[in-house]
C-alpha cells in the first residue's frame, strides 16, 4: 500500500521529530521577524528626528541609515540625530 500511495512509513519517533522541528523553526522565525521589526523601527526613528531637525534627509544619509543593521548602533544613531547641530554633522557620525 505505502509503494503504491508514494507514502513511506514514519514512525511516530519520526514524525514527533518532525513536528519538534516545525516547532523551533516556527519560533526562530517569529524571533527573526520581531529583529527586523525592531531594526526597521529604529531605522525609522532615526529617520524621523533627523527630519523633524532639517527636513526630509538626502538619499545617500537615508541608504546608509538603512543598511544599519545593528540595534545597538541605531540607538547610538538615534541620540546623535537628536543632538547633532546639522545634518553634515549627524553624516559625520554616520561615517565614523
Amino acid at each position: 500500500y505505502e509503494a503504491s500511495k508514494h507514502m513511506p512509513y514514519i514512525t511516530s519517533i519520526e514524525e514527533m521529530g518532525r513536528q519538534e522541528g516545525r516547532q523551533e523553526g516556527r519560533l526562530e522565525g517569529r524571533r527573526e521577524g520581531l529583529r527586523e521589526g525592531v531594526i526597521t523601527a529604529r531605522q525609522k526613528a532615526v529617520l524621523d528626528a533627523l527630519e523633524i531637525r532639517f527636513g526630509p534627509a538626502p538619499d545617500l544619509i537615508r541608504r546608509s541609515i538603512e543598511s544599519v543593521q545593528d540595534e545597538a548602533r541605531l540607538r547610538s544613531l538615534h541620540r546623535i540625530a537628536i543632538q547633532a547641530t546639522s545634518l553634515e554633522a549627524f553624516a559625520r557620525e554616520l561615517e565614523g
